[in-house]
């Protein structure tokens, strides 16, 4: 099949193109707004609380209960904590590698383990997330990300499937910009109109994207929206209800002399009262006063909320670590504490694959802003899990495994002393203060 030549300085082209695109781009505007908490995003849907109306208790306008629980913000934070709440660790095949440590140097001053969470969390909340590099006068590569908030991305396949260019659509102020990256050169558009192309020396496409169907709740978004609406009826019921409200019956009868007089008689402290009667038309009728209980069934609402709670976190994945649900279980072992995060674990494993092919399109962006050509430079990349680890279980392990023999050496439990900063150092004064008791330092 040939390959069909595009002119990325055609306006029209451009146009045509994205207009096709757009077509197929999803609404996330709408995702924004729901995992922001904001009140907006509680109006897409006829069950959310923010379709409920005020209400009227006799003359007084209510202002009805619309309770937010950010479920959203918690689903999508807890899958990017596991899956790079701990940057992943990235090692080149030979680690005293000039280029692999120029490249994984530019992934450090560009503050890489912080932006890959904002990089997952944009597109686990709105579905997709960008890394766009550049290159500054001195030659270093920058790399930003960016989101479905500042604009729209396109991609742009040939028909064999490759990326031949990235749109990215903005706005500054009240005018449209749109740039097209391509291998060679940034292709930029105001207003529709083409204006200039920007060479740059990066030999591919410096864009780095990653794109997801749905947000992270979407399986659990009915859920989310009744049990909102649960909590926000039950707060609007105790708020009737919460406070005593007396019944009065029989208050006024009217005396011989056609007044009015009341059955009931408040003391001067509002505390006690006193119930009369009357007769009229030979009948008696007598005083009353109850306060009034609300006749609800609160154990059947505890229920539908807990068993929402649960359903919520168990059908997308996400572990429950509040304090509720841990105490009183004890110490856990390692083995233990993994079997009980072992689905947020397995949603992290299923994502890895797509984060794995993001680090590494990064690294050969890297790689190919600053120049380096080295076919036999390779990485590898390792997931770590946001869980703490049970050191000693593991230690108590090896050394019964090698039947009490040592499993490390000192120089090694030196380095690994967190009240070690400059492992070198200490080994020097540890050898010089024994050297001063007569004692020989063996490592």
């Amino acid at each position: 099949m040939e390959e069909i030549e595009f002119d990325f300085k055609d306006a029209e082209a451009v146009k045509d193109f994205m207009g096709e695109s757009s077509k197929k781009i999803r609404s996330i505007a709408n995702y924004a707004l729901e995992y922001s908490g904001d009140i907006e995003g509680r109006k897409l849907r006829d069950n959310q609380v923010g379709k409920r109306e005020n209400y009227t208790q006799g003359d007084k306008q209510v202002i009805a209960e619309r309770l937010i629980i950010n479920w959203q913000k918690k689903i999508v934070k807890g899958s990017v904590s596991f899956l790079v709440g701990d940057a992943p660790k990235i090692t080149a095949n030979d680690i005293d590698n000039e280029n692999g440590i120029a490249i994984l140097d530019t992934l450090k001053s560009n503050r890489f383990s912080n932006k890959i969470k904002k990089f997952a969390e944009s597109v686990m909340s709105t579905t997709m997330a960008v890394f766009i590099f550049s290159k500054n006068d001195e030659g270093d590569v920058k790399m930003r990300n960016h989101g479905r908030n500042e604009g729209n991305y396109y991609p742009q396949y040939d028909v064999y499937g490759d990326l031949i260019a990235f749109y990215w659509e903005f706005a500054v102020v009240d005018k449209k910009h749109i740039w097209v990256f391509t291998p060679t050169e940034i292709h930029k558009y105001v207003d529709e109109k083409y204006i200039n192309s920007d060479s740059h020396d990066f030999g591919i496409i410096p864009v780095v994207f990653l794109e997801q169907d749905r947000p992270e709740w979407w399986d659990v978004k009915e859920l989310i929206d009744r049990h909102e609406m649960m909590l926000s009826k039950l707060a609007g019921s105790n708020n009737y209800f919460a406070f005593p409200i007396l019944k009065l019956m029989g208050g006024v009868v009217k005396d011989d002399d056609g007044k009015d007089v009341s059955l009931i008689d408040i003391t001067k402290d509002g505390k006690n009262l006193l119930l009369g009667y009357a007769i009229q038309n030979n009948q008696v009728i007598q005083a009353d006063a109850e306060f009034v209980q609300r006749d609800a069934n609160t154990d059947s609402i505890k229920l539908e909320v807990d068993l929402l709670k649960e359903y919520i976190l168990n059908i997308s994945q996400t572990a429950d670590l509040s304090f509720d649900n841990v105490k009183g279980i004890g110490a856990l072992s390692g083995k233990a504490l993994l079997l009980m995060l072992q689905d947020s674990i397995n949603k992290a494993k299923w994502k890895q694959g797509d984060y794995a092919t993001v680090i590494s399109r990064i690294l050969k962006v890297t790689k190919a802003g600053l120049g380096i050509v080295d076919e036999e430079l390779t990485f590898d990349i390792e997931f770590k899990y946001a869980i703490p680890e049970d050191i000693k279980e593991q230690i108590d392990m090896l050394y019964n495994a090698t039947g009490g023999k040592a499993t490390m050496s000192q120089e090694t439990a030196i380095q690994h002393n967190p009240l070690v900063t400059n492992p070198s150092e200490e080994i020097d004064k540890i050898a010089a203060q024994q050297s001063l008791a007569g004692e020989t330092f063996n490592l």
